[in-house]
This record gives C-alpha cells, structure tokens and sequence, in this order.
C-alpha cells in the first residue's frame, strides 16, 4: 500500500496492546458518550497515540494504510477513498472530536480529500466501528464511522520538534508545544509536508511528476468544562487526466478554515450535557494548465450544532441529542439542512448487555425518515462472548447529485439493513475474534449516461448493494512479541452481479509483528490482498507488501528512526492506469524539550 512520506509521528515504544485486533473500548465512539454502562458491542477497532507512532506512518492516510479492513483506495494522482467493507466510498463517516470531515466539494460526499487535512501528530485516539453509525451519528455511516480525537495541553509543559526526509524528494517538519492542566490548556501543533511524488498515470509520456504540497496549524484551548480550536490548512496535490481537452497540467488546491467550540456540564450524578458547535469553510480551486476550471472551483461552509445529554436512570443510561447540519455550496447557491433527534438505551439486564437507539431525521431536500439499531452481548464462559447488532441506515445525495438539472427524476436517499454477528474469547496469551456480517444498500445513486438520441449524463437510483463477508483478527504477545493478524473475505455484488464490486480485493491479510530490544523498537508489516476489478472488468494482480520500521532512543530527549515501506519494491497497481510509490526509504529524528 502506497505510502507518502509526510510530517508527523514521534517515536516511541509499541504499547502493548498491539495497533490490531479487537482491544477494549476507551473512547466514547461506540455510544458516543464517556460513560458507557455495559461493554463494546459493535466490532471495534482502536488505537492509542503509542500504537499509531509504532505504526512507523507519516501522515493519516499512511496509518489507514497499515488498517487493511478500512478497505482504503489511495492511488497516486487521485482522490484517495474508503471501501470499508466492500460498501461505497461516501459511506464511511470520518469525525474529528465528533465533527465530520467528509469533504461536501466531492461529487458523492465522500471523505475524499479530508482525508489529507488531518495532522497525526495532533491525534491522541482513533476508533474505528465497522457496521451502521447511523442511529449515533447520522448520515453517511453506512458502513462505519472513523472517529479521531485530537490532544489537549500535557500535565508538563513541553515542545517537540520532528523532522524527516525521505525518497522523492520528501520532506516533512512538524512542532507542537503545550502546557496546562485540567484548571486549564493551550496547544499548539504546524506541520507542513512536501514531495516532488512520481509521474502518476502510465499513458503520460512527458516524465512530469506529480507533487504535493501540505501545512496545517491548529490551535486549541480549554479546560474541563470549555475548550475551542482553530485549524487552517492547505493541500496541493498534482495529477493527470483532467479537463477538456484532456491535459495532464492539473492541480487540486483545497484551503480549510475550521473553528469548533465545546462546553460542557455536570449537573448532578444523573445529568451530564455537551454542546458543540463547528464551522468549516472550504475553497477549492481546480488548475488547468496554470488556468482555474470554472467547472471545479467553488467554495463551500458546512455548519454542524450539537446538543448531548447523558441521563442516569437507575442502572440503565439515556443518551439524547439534538443536532443541526448545514451544508452549503456558497458560489452556486445550493444548501442542504437537516435537523437530528436521538435516543440511545443501554442496560446490563441478567447479565446480558443491550442497548437499542432510534434517529429521527429531518432533511430540506429529503423528507422525513427514521433509522434504528439493536445490540446485544453476552459473556459466556471460559473469556466467550458472543455480540449481535441489527442497524437501518440513511445518506442523502450530495449537493453535486441532487442539483444536477440533467436528473431525470428527483434522487432519493440511500437506505441500508445491516446486521453483525461477533464471537470472541479472551486467552491468557491474547484475544481472538471472528466476526460474520451482511450489509444492503439499496437506492444506491448511479452515474450513468441516457441512450440515443440524446446520450445524457445524470445521477439516478438505479444500483442495489450487497455486502458480506467475515473477519478474522488476534491480538497476542508471544515469548515479548507483540503479534497482530487479521484475515477479511468480503463478497460485494451490485444488483446481483456475479462479479466483485469495483476496487474491492476479495481477501485481505495482514500480520504486524513488533519487538522492543532495550532502545530499538522494530517492526514489520506484511499486507497481502487478492486480485481485484476495475472499470471495464480489467483485473488488477494481487500483490504482497513488506513495510519496515525501527526507532532508537539515544536519549530522553532525542529519538531517531528509519522506515522502509514496500521493502522489496513490489511493482503492483490499485487503480487502473496510475502508478504506485514503489520501495520509500525514510530517515527522521525527534527533540523533545
């Protein structure tokens, strides 16, 4: 998998849980709340700062690389894209402290290019639920939600410095400095990240290469009860085979502007409430041969108001929300709304956890419509436990689909049925767990172009969707390795195909061992996908990649590393026509003050 070299990660030792495999819940992803009153249900997948530094990557996308099942598509000179579970790319919610990222520029709504404004050496956790989000988060989960919270201000004052330069031309630079305390925090965090990056599509003949260019600087502040950030970024990202007539000149540029504010409050041992409120403006300029497209240059504010209450009752705990969500296309006018009512239960009843939600929704383009989930999940014995969850989802068109004046009808919102079946035990050694799952997604928008005579392009519902498949992940420590596997199959048909959906490998491995030998940390990473589709059923080969990390503490304060991804230069493609990053070679040291 295809790895940039980019500004982040400080070096430490693999915490002992490993980066894979299903570890205990500690963030609130799952129920969306800090205090949850019965176990994971959902299948989870979670990691700390540690685990994502021992990951050896260098930006978040290089970490979703290292997470196989999060199914991510990242093509040279292309949009990168999440296949979580066979489903589509606009079906996984990307949230950064419970904000969605997802990029309303995209023509699907897909988290796109949000994916490259995340700076991971501001990220303190990440959680990844596979299976409807819906009911707790809303649209676009319908395969998932990937839920990242960023650092607040350390105990200690301190600062830290990282740099790295790489193959390619790569070079990244990354300071953050905090200070505070629960009474009260300020942090601060730049990154800036550049690469000449490669000549992305084969059939360009002119050796041009194609390169990014990326800086975020976010600021935060707070204390227990109030915090607020501001972040601004930019990506550049080159590519080919863009406009007409086709030109391989082309850049994307995106600038971000975000600012989000929290306050929360106890108000007795029964009531706790959150409210939140985020506002992102995007500018996005499309070039041409040095020329701004007027056919891909707007820009764009989306607005999100949050409401959460935490209510005791008994031994039973109530979740209530309320949110508002605002997406506008500013330059040409268009604007989507819709308002949230939420209700999630959770109980321990006779040793059995259940908890059930319901999510009414209200959209100005869409009507009405009301999603629902249910769980259970019983421990058995000798560390058994088997889970079940049941979950209807929703996602609207995009602003893109919904407004194109060439639709024949009106769009109607996606709906799916999903339902997860997990079973996992608890060894002295580690945790192994098997999950079974079934997703159908039906009204799916298609792109699709009218016959003779008049050959016109619209979006219509047109495609069903149907995923399943089982996965397979230990986590163990053996003889003081630190061992992770996980093995996915997943079966995805649209409207009954006999062939695998587009971009989706059948069967994926991945094996992650770790040692830690008095100041070296190493690590190996082994991915291994099957063969797969792309447009035109042309078969993409399956391939085998060996990523390698090591990181060594010459002292408290001063800590250096190498990585080499794809360490044997395997020659393999993801996307037809583009070619892939082969063998990275990195070297980069951190000073901590």
């Amino acid at each position: 998998m295809k790895r940039t070299l980019a500004s982040i990660a400080l070096i430490t030792a693999l915490n002992v849980n490993a980066s894979l495999g299903p570890i205990p819940i500690y963030l609130n992803t799952e129920y969306r709340t800090n205090s949850p009153v019965i176990s994971a249900i959902s299948s989870t997948l979670s990691f700390s700062a540690d685990d994502i530094k021992a990951s050896g990557a260098n930006t978040f996308l290089d970490f979703l690389a290292t997470v196989p099942s999060t199914g991510l598509v990242n093509a040279q000179g292309n949009i990168p894209a999440l296949f979580m579970r066979g489903n589509e790319s606009d079906h996984t919610l990307v949230l950064i402290d419970g904000v969605s990222i997802n990029d309303i520029s995209s023509v699907s709504g897909a988290v796109g290019y949000g994916l490259k404004n995340i700076p991971l050496n501001d990220i303190e956790k990440i959680e990844i639920i596979k299976g409807s989000g819906s009911v707790v988060y809303g649209a676009s989960a319908i395969a998932g939600v990937i839920s990242i919270t960023t650092k607040k201000g350390e105990s200690d004052e301190n600062a830290t410095i990282n740099a790295k330069f790489g193959t390619h031309n790569s070079k990244a630079y990354a300071l953050s400095a905090s200070g505070g305390n629960k009474n009260g925090f300020i942090r601060f965090t730049h990154n800036k990240y550049t690469t000449d990056g490669i000549n992305a599509h084969i059939s360009d003949t002119t050796d041009e290469k194609d390169s990014i260019s990326h800086y975020a600087t976010q600021i935060k502040f707070g204390n227990t009860h109030f915090n607020t950030s501001y972040l601004e970024g930019e990506n550049k990202t080159e590519y080919d085979k863009c406009g007409f007539p086709v030109s391989n000149k082309c850049l994307a540029d995106r600038k971000l502007k975000k600012i989000a504010i929290n306050v929360n409050k106890q108000f007795n041992d029964s009531w706790k409430a959150q409210l939140s409120h985020a506002q992102s403006k995007t500018k996005v300029n499309t070039y041409e041969n040095d020329v701004v497209s007027i056919y891909a240059s707007d820009d764009y504010k989306s607005t999100n108001t949050t409401l959460l209450n935490d209510i005791k009752v008994g031994n039973a705990l109530l979740n209530v929300g309320l949110s508002k969500i605002d997406d506008e296309n500013i330059t040409d006018k268009q604007k989507f709304s819709n308002k949230n009512l939420f209700v999630t239960w959770q109980k321990n009843i006779s040793n059995i956890d259940v908890n059930a939600g319901i999510r009414h929704i209200n959209h100005s383009e869409f009507d009405t419509h009301t999603v629902y989930n249910t769980g259970i999940g019983k421990n058995l014995s000798n560390g058994i436990k088997i889970t079940a969850n049941y979950n209807t989802a929703f996602d609207a068109p995009s602003l893109f689909e919904a407004s194109d004046p060439q639709n024949p009808t009106k769009l109607k919102p996606e709906t799916s049925k999903n339902i997860n079946i997990g079973l996992n035990k608890q060894h002295s050694w580690g945790k192994i767990n098997i999950e079974l799952y079934k997703n159908t997604v039906n009204n799916m928008v298609t792109y699709k172009t009218t016959g003779a005579p008049s050959y016109v392009d619209h979006y219509t519902n047109e495609d069903k969707l149907t995923n399943q498949g089982i996965e397979l992940l230990l986590n163990a420590n053996i003889a003081n390795y630190n061992v992770s596997f996980s093995h996915n199959y997943n079966k995805s048909r649209k409207n009954n195909s006999a062939t695998q959906s587009l971009r989706r490998a059948k069967n994926t491995s991945n094996l992650v061992i770790s040692k830690q030998y008095g100041k070296f940390n190493s690590r190996v990473q082994i991915i291994k996908k099957s063969s797969s589709l792309d447009v035109g059923n042309v078969e993409l080969d399956g391939y085998t990649l060996v990523n390698l990390s090591s990181r060594y503490g010459i002292n408290k304060q001063t800590k250096v590393l190498l990585n080499i991804n794809n360490a044997f230069d395997k020659d393999y493609v993801v996307t037809k026509g583009y070619n892939q990053i082969g063998r990275t070679v990195e070297l980069g040291v951190e000073y901590k003050f």
